[in-house]
């Protein structure tokens, strides 16, 4: 008996070595496929089960998870020989192609996470078979088709996010009973939204064609189509007939107050300025592209006759009337996200900047209120606000100029020979002083943000201080729908709303921010297998390859003394612009972070001094 046992036992030991012999042949094939440089594993292990990545249950590979590996190519066959296989997340690498065609053999396959890839054509009908699903996110890739109705074989799956893809036609009605999570917005889709997600947030269907709840009512429901009584339809037409006269009498009346203010004015009024930091000009962006010539400040709907004048903040004596900055010649910076900028040269000689607040939806006390509390904020690194101008149709704010420009400016707008030379020491200075600022505006407790992070609101002293500046505007003003890209590509993954900002989702804008001083590259870079990504996937798509070195700036290779700092920078910039915003550190701790790499690396003239003369030259 003993003897039998034994036998069975070294049977059992050689099945067990031929599966997970198997396993990690498999495993070898997908790495010579898509990531034999990223997937640095001790290929001199006969298990594969201390290998980066992938976890084992006994003699067999039960979960894979290559996030942001820097994964690209066709996924090949040989996923289906990991029979055991639980989870696999392939997600934020730069995959492309179809889903191979053996994941029909993962029987046991509980979550599938591949968004953030280059997937493209239809979802394959074997997908469909995996009835173990739990958990599937196939967003941000290039899947196009129609959305299937097999989707309710997957009786158990509890999560389905299609978001970001290009997929037409309806959405099926899937009345699968655990689905408790499901996104398709910024699809192709229309029609009507399925009564069992009518529950969901409207942002879980945004950027299509649909109607129904919990978006606008669909035309010619069948509420609409009920049969009016005879009463009813009098009503309407009385109704009707009321709002008509009252509406020609509040035109007469329009008509007859502005034919008096006509008379009144001899001369038409003046016309308004705007100030903000200086924004970038991007070739992507038409109002960006408008003329920078000089001219005056036409403010036609500033009218001093009518009580208001600009208010200003410090102790300082009135420096300048509203009258003398309609009167001053005025430079147009840029068209930003909360409305115009202007440089304005009073006839004094001095020189501020001006914004003029467009889509102000604050009404007079409360704008007074949040504006008051952005014009007490005082820190070396911030742009003070010098004061602002409230009427009923125009919102001015008043600050001060920075004669060197916008930080995005300075990475962005200059190339080949002409290019600024930043060397480390001033991106990390500018780094710092940012940090702090932004830091400062969190002390004043959770409900305070910044709202509009980005590196063309960051300017610069004549040494090259770095002012943070447009903060607190996103109280005051609905940005437009149509955001630039560039703008688009600060915002953290959670900010739907312009409005529902965070101090968490200003640690990912500032995160996008380091990349940029770090890579000089804009936060929407195109180069990764001639496919369009946004900054952060860029660097981790290379992050963990041999040569890491290339995701600096060619300027910055130059330190190689300050490689290191470089490299510690690069991670806290990653951690900021985490998925998840509690993973994200605090502002408090970013700056603590780069404080502490300044001290224990001794970030100092040593290598700069040079450099420095020139960048002032």
């Amino acid at each position: 008996m003993n003897s039998f046992l034994c036998l069975l036992f070294f049977l059992f030991a050689i099945a067990a070595g031929e599966d997970i012999a198997s396993d990690r042949a498999a495993l070898l094939a997908i790495r010579s496929a898509v990531g034999g440089r990223s997937l640095l594993w001790n290929l001199t292990q006969t298990t594969p089960c201390s290998w980066t990545g992938v976890f084992c249950n006994g003699n067999r590979v039960t979960m894979l998870r290559f996030p942001g590996m820097g994964l690209s190519g066709n996924l090949p066959l040989g996923f289906g020989n990991l029979t055991q296989l639980k989870t696999l997340s392939l997600r934020f690498n730069a995959l492309n192609g179809t889903i191979p065609s053996d994941f029909a053999k993962l029987a046991k396959l509980r979550n599938l996470y591949l968004h953030g890839n280059f997937f493209s054509g239809e979802i394959p009908d074997f997908l469909f078979n995996l009835q173990n699903l739990v958990d599937l996110n196939l967003s941000s890739n290039n899947f196009s088709g129609e959305i299937s109705p097999k989707f309710n074989n997957l009786t158990r799956l509890s999560t389905l996010f299609l978001e970001n893809n290009h997929f037409t036609g309806s959405i099926p009605d899937l009345n699968v009973p655990p689905l408790q999570q499901f996104n398709v917005s910024n699809n192709l889709l229309n029609g009507s939204i399925p009564k069992r997600f009518s529950r969901l947030d409207k942002s879980a269907f945004s950027d299509n064609s649909l109607c129904g709840k919990p978006l606008q009512p669909c035309a010619g429901t069948e509420g609409g189509k009920k049969k009016l009584s005879g009463g009813a339809i009098a009503g309407i037409v009385i109704g009707s007939l009321f709002g008509v006269l009252l509406v020609l009498l509040i035109l007469f009346l329009s008509c007859r107050k502005k034919r008096g203010i006509s008379d009144s004015n001899d001369a038409a009024p003046s016309k308004p300025v705007e100030a903000v930091a200086p924004l970038e000009k991007s070739g992507n962006d038409n109002e960006n592209n408008a003329s920078y010539s000089n001219s005056t400040i036409a403010a036609a709907k500033v009218d001093g006759k009518n009580g208001k004048s600009l208010v200003f903040y410090g102790n300082v004596s009135k420096p300048f009337d509203l009258e003398e900055l309609l009167r001053a010649s005025a430079e147009v910076l840029g068209k930003g996200t909360f409305g115009t900028t202007y440089k304005a040269t009073i006839d004094k000689g001095m020189s501020v900047v001006v914004k003029r607040l467009r889509d102000v939806i604050a009404p007079e006390n409360e704008f007074k209120e949040k504006i008051d509390q952005i014009g007490k904020m005082a820190h070396e690194n911030l742009v003070p606000l010098r004061g602002y101008y409230f009427s009923w149709d125009e919102k001015l704010s008043v600050y001060d100029y920075m004669p060197m420009g916008s930080l995005y400016t300075l990475l962005h707008a200059n190339s080949g020979d002409c290019k600024t030379p930043l060397n480390w020491e001033t991106r990390f200075a500018i780094a710092l002083g940012a940090a702090r600022g932004t830091a400062y505006l969190h002390s004043h407790g959770q409900a305070f943000c910044h709202g509009n992070i980005k590196s063309s609101n960051i300017l610069l002293t004549e040494s090259y201080e770095a002012r943070v500046s447009d903060f607190g505007l996103a109280y005051l003003a609905l940005p437009t729908t149509s955001t630039p890209n560039h703008v688009s590509s600060y915002c953290a993954p959670e900010v739907t709303d312009a409005h529902k900002i965070s101090q968490k989702a200003d640690v990912y804008s500032f995160g996008i921010m380091l990349l940029e001083l770090l890579t000089r590259k804009a936060p929407s870079y195109s180069s990764l297998n001639e496919e369009e990504v946004d900054l952060p996937r860029w660097v981790q798509s290379v992050v963990q390859e041999e040569g890491s070195r290339e995701i600096f700036d060619a300027e910055l290779l130059r330190y190689q003394n300050a490689e290191d700092e470089m490299l510690k920078v690069l991670q806290l910039a990653l951690e900021c612009t985490a998925q998840y915003p509690d993973k994200r550190p605090s502002m408090d701790v970013v700056v603590n972070r780069i404080e502490e790499i300044c001290n224990k690396e001794g970030v100092s003239q040593q290598y700069y001094s040079a450099d420095l003369d020139a960048l002032q030259a």
